[in-house]
């Protein structure tokens, strides 16, 4: 009998052991196995064509969705957890990708991470009712977790649980360099689209592009910089000197107009009446043309980091945002120049949210005094949900005002408007539909929207003026847009011809340029400039309404007679000729170089050459 019960035991525990070896081999395959799952379900939502995803490319992917589920296995041991961990981030992966890019048209970047608050404080204002793709992704979800719950648990001792931990770092290590720390993967093809990242996610796989976008963020030192080579360029542009009295010091308000475009300026379309008026009836004592930016669709704040600095992001990596990274204590520019010119004011005005993009600090590190934002508005005019243009202008003379009786010195005051902010896919009772595209098949009831709104800015922007051409102390007014409205690509190949991912660079052009207009209430020459940039705009005014320079400016000046515009994507010399940043075969990449060289001198040596940067 005690043999009989010995051998059923045995029995018992060779059944047990073999069901131990059956689930540990399962949960072995489980853990190799979904990772590519989850690749396949976000590229499935994200409308990829596996067909065009490069294999290195596919074995990346799925490599980094392998090395969130083991950090959930390393972290809980349990094949349960991981399973529903690496789905969950895959899930909200293609979910938040799919937001962004019905609202903006551009996929999810390493950089967006930094502008979180800034999100959030706009996230109110659009439309987050999910659709179809998105409820099936949350049911997936679902349906996964109550599948994970029924894995059966695998107990792992203190010494595995450990060697575990030692292989997760080496693999960590290993894909950390192979994707941000070196340049492999680029020299194998595999890099970002930075004018359309969402070709890039097509062409490499979603995941994949996020992770190698984090590389963009890195600045490393340009080739043959030196503090000598830097010395040696910036000796032929002295700085003007702050107590010179030669020089007109006129009142300077600067504008920056949320998404301020002519449309009509990218592709050809009609509508039953002028869009721009006021914009194209200035004239006299006024320079104006187009100025390429560096962003599309958003990211306004790295438009104005290009005009208030001088600086490019030609030379800065393409997916981050100035203002998040680099402004981290007092940086001489347009801002600090005025200051030391005797200048009051010196405010920053914008009608939102105090805490996008991190502005409260970058404009005290720039040299403003006050910011005033939403916060600081009582009663406003709204157009949709946010403060007018009239508003917005309206305070800008009240602060004026407000200064001069105070003082005599002259004001300076930038601005950021808010009036014509994405989305445009609402219709509200306060905002006119005055003005409707005419041309056949253009039609667009989110860019009808969006001409409305810039119609307003025209006409609130004339009014302004009107004020300001009645003062007899010089004024300047300097306006941009930041960059072209978020519409949809359907909209853009209408109009354009060409589905925005099938622009070449040059091509794609078009979808970076804003108009821009310097007017003065004295005598300057009257200029029509058809292409610029918004790093050489501010020194654009400077020149023209004979105003000090610093040796930054001068030499600006002197590098747009022979590249009048530039942008993160490529450069327009004097003859119309486009090139990319990137060609070492053009004839101005040497002469670039050394604007490369002052920009890192500017915003990342410790030992900048202040003179340069600042009068004297």
């Amino acid at each position: 009998m005690k043999q009989y019960i010995k051998n059923v035991i045995g029995r018992y525990n060779q059944l047990s052991e073999k069901k131990q070896r059956c689930n540990t081999i399962f949960n072995t395959l489980v853990l190799i196995l979904w990772p590519v799952v989850c690749f396949l379900l976000v590229e499935f939502f994200l409308d990829s064509d596996f067909l065009k995803i490069r294999r290195l490319a596919i074995v990346c992917n799925i490599l980094i969705y392998m090395l969130i589920m083991y950090g959930f296995y390393v972290v809980t041991a349990s094949v349960r957890a991981s399973v529903i961990g690496v789905t969950t981030v895959a899930v909200a992966f293609a979910i938040i990708n799919i937001y962004l890019i019905e609202f903006r048209q551009i996929p999810l970047l390493a950089s967006d991470l930094t502008v979180i608050k800034t999100a959030a404080n706009v996230a109110r204002d659009f439309d987050f009712r999910p659709n179809i793709d998105i409820i099936l992704l949350l049911c997936i979800l679902c349906v996964v977790v109550v599948l994970a719950t029924k894995l059966k648990q695998e107990k792992l001792s203190k010494k595995r649980r450990i060697v575990h931990f030692v292989c997760y770092m080496c693999f960590f290590v290993g894909i950390y360099h192979l994707m941000i720390g070196s340049d492999e993967l680029g020299e194998r093809g595999i890099s970002i689209n930075t004018f359309r990242p969402i070709k890039t996610y097509d062409k490499n796989g979603g995941i994949l592009t996020f992770v190698r976008s984090i590389r963009l963020m890195i600045v490393e030192k340009p080739e043959g910089y030196s503090r000598k080579a830097v010395e040696k360029i910036m000796s032929n542009y002295p700085s003007d000197d702050a107590d010179s009295k030669e020089f007109v010091e006129p009142n300077v308000i600067v504008i920056m107009n949320e998404a301020f475009t002519d449309l009509q300026s990218v592709g050809d379309f009609e509508t039953n009446q002028e869009v721009l008026p006021f914009y194209n009836s200035l004239q006299e004592d006024t320079i104006k043309g187009f100025a390429y930016v560096s962003v599309f669709g958003g990211q306004t704040a790295n438009s104005e980091f290009e005009f208030l600095t001088g600086d490019s992001k030609a030379y800065l990596p393409q997916g981050g945002t100035p203002y998040q990274f680099y402004i981290k204590e007092y940086l001489p520019a347009l801002t600090g120049n005025l200051k030391l010119d005797g200048y009051q004011g010196l405010l920053a005005l914008h009608p939102y949210r105090e805490s996008g993009y991190n502005r409260v600090n970058v404009y005290e590190n720039m040299g403003f005094s006050d910011f005033i934002s939403k916060e600081d508005f009582g009663d406003v005019e709204l157009v949709r949900n946010h403060i007018s243009d009239v508003t917005n202008y309206n305070r800008i003379i009240e602060e004026y005002e407000k200064a001069k009786k105070e003082s005599d010195a002259p004001f300076y005051l930038f601005n950021v408007t808010m009036q014509n902010h994405s989305p445009y896919n609402k219709d509200f009772k306060n905002l006119p539909k005055t003005i409707k595209i005419t041309t056949k098949g253009c039609k667009n009831a989110d860019a009808e929207r969006f001409l409305n709104l810039i119609h307003l800015s025209d006409a609130a922007t004339k009014d302004l003026v009107a004020y300001f051409e009645k003062k007899e102390e010089p004024t300047v007014i300097v306006m941009f847009g930041d960059h072209e409205p978020g519409l949809s690509n359907r909209f853009y190949k209408k109009i354009i011809g060409k589905h925005p991912d099938d622009l070449k660079p040059e091509e794609a052009m078009q979808l970076y340029k804003v108009p821009f207009f310097i007017w003065a209430n004295y005598d300057i020459e009257e200029q029509y400039i058809e292409r610029t940039s918004l790093n050489y705009l501010q020194t654009l005014m400077l020149d023209a309404t004979g105003m000090k320079m610093s040796g930054y400016n001068k030499y600006l000046k002197d590098l747009m007679q022979d590249v009048p515009a530039i942008n993160f994507s490529g450069y327009y010399d004097k003859n119309g000729t486009f090139y990319s940043v990137q060609d070492q075969n053009s004839p101005y990449y040497e002469r670039l170089k050394e604007y490369q060289y002052l920009e890192y001198n500017h915003l990342f040596d410790n030992k900048r050459m202040n003179t340069f940067f600042e009068f004297k």
